[in-house]
């Protein structure tokens, strides 16, 4: 390049760009195979539901039914909030996501995060009381071709 052959920058040129291919080749390949975190049911035959708060609880809150006459209705008040704070806290495609309590997107949503981002979610569900598991586990069910 520095005699001004003319070859020499063809030559650059085409190795900068088969430089850059490969590199933004790797990039898309490394990150397509990223862990994600993803729900589902252990038992095909069941579904996953979000219970979704509508808001913070009501000043007028009542307690009724069976089973309420031993319930503190200021600690079920404080279990509400903490409810709705936990939602609020989620991004607004979380909680579109889970507004449309569709498990598909749900995950679209979790698969977009970082691993670790996406297990502090699941856990706050969890704890919320917005998705329940029945052992209360996460399996790690990377890599496995097909779900039993």
């Amino acid at each position: 390049m520095r005699t001004g052959d003319k070859r020499a920058i063809e030559i650059f040129q085409a190795d900068f760009k088969n430089t850059y291919k490969h590199l933004t080749d790797r990039v898309k390949a490394s990150t397509a195979g990223q862990e994600q975190i993803q729900l589902f049911a252990e038992d095909p035959s069941s579904t996953i539901n979000f219970n979704v708060p509508d808001g913070p609880p009501p000043k007028d809150l009542m307690l009724e039914g069976p089973g309420t006459e031993d319930l503190d209705i200021e600690e079920v008040r404080k279990a509400l909030q903490m409810r709705w704070d936990v939602f609020s806290g989620f991004p607004e495609e979380m909680k579109d996501a889970l507004r449309s309590n569709n498990l598909e997107e749900v995950n679209k949503v979790l698969g977009a995060m970082d691993v670790p981002t996406a297990e502090g979610v699941v856990q706050s569900l969890n704890i919320a009381g917005i998705l329940s598991f029945s052992d209360g586990n996460i399996r790690d069910q990377t890599g496995r071709e097909t779900l039993e």
